[in-house]
């Protein structure tokens, strides 16, 4: 668990669109930090009612909802010729209750899925030059069908296929931990970041960040494993800053943290200074905290 950890510190940014975000906030991005990813949340699909169970039943049809003018592919393709060190990756799912996954119909979901997905990423999103999305996170905090591990890592396995050098990750969170190792067992090799949401869960101490994040490294590995922090206000009761940079440290003392991620960029802006979360994080990571 604490053997040396074979791949570059990678930060990752969570993008929900705000009028209060002008576009890629590219002052965030540490000229230190090996990797930056920015994650486009979110493409989320399209749902109607069950007649029978009165429930949200997903059709697998993803759109995009960030803003599409601030976060069009032109801006896409100026961030990257500017910092060759970032990527750009599209969040699927949405945050709680709302965004359920529950496909109507999983084999008609997944083909839905497979379709719509391809399309944003290489039609809406197209480029005669270079692939401007990276890749897909996978970021359903409702789960409500025992077929999540079937249905996505098929879609995974679609993408990876059809799509060079898709980057994939996936972010569980403790209320559906148990869908998203399923997933992950299925599809160790497909499967490269895993963006662990800690700030769904009561952490109050640094020793108790610590070691639930070595007790997740025994399912993800600690090449995989991101740890994340939120700025959103609903959820600044779970894990405090200090609790998060603390444990951080102490694990990447013990070469036991690959990454780190914050949500979100627009949440941020009301730190003193603005996006404070984000330079600490990067700092704690390359050392220069």
């Amino acid at each position: 668990m604490s053997s040396k950890i074979q791949v570059k510190p990678i930060f990752r940014e969570y993008i929900i669109e705000s009028d209060l975000l002008k576009g890629f906030p590219v002052e965030i991005i540490s000229p230190r930090i090996p990797e930056f990813h920015f994650l486009l949340a979110f493409a989320s699909e399209d749902y109607v009612e069950d007649p029978n169970t009165k429930k949200k039943v997903g059709k697998g049809n993803f759109r995009a909802t960030w803003d599409v003018i601030k976060f069009d592919p032109q801006s896409i393709r100026i961030l990257k010729s500017n910092y060759e060190r970032v990527k750009v990756v599209i969040s699927i799912g949405g945050r709680g209750s709302d965004f359920p996954f529950n496909p109507q119909d999983k084999e008609i979901w997944i083909d839905n899925a497979q379709k719509s997905l391809k399309s944003i990423i290489t039609e809406q999103y197209k480029s005669p030059f270079e692939t401007l999305i990276d890749g897909i996170d996978i970021n359903y905090e409702h789960i409500e069908s025992n077929d999540f591990a079937y249905c996505i890592g098929k879609v995974i396995d679609y993408l990876k296929t059809y799509i060079s050098g898709l980057v994939v990750s996936i972010a569980p969170s403790h209320p559906v931990l148990s869908h998203y190792q399923n997933l992950f067992k299925a599809n160790p090799d497909r499967v490269d970041w895993v963006n662990y949401q800690y700030y769904k869960e009561k952490v109050s101490t640094t020793l108790e960040f610590v070691n639930l994040h070595k007790t997740l490294i025994d399912t993800f590995t600690v090449q995989k494993l991101l740890a994340g922090f939120s700025t959103n206000p609903k959820d600044k009761d779970n894990i405090s800053l200090e609790v998060f940079v603390e444990g951080s440290l102490q694990l990447i003392s013990s070469a036991s943290l690959s990454g780190i991620f914050v949500l979100d960029a627009q949440s941020s802006l009301y730190y003193e200074p603005a996006h404070y979360p984000e330079e600490k994080a990067q700092k704690v990571l390359t050392g220069s905290n």
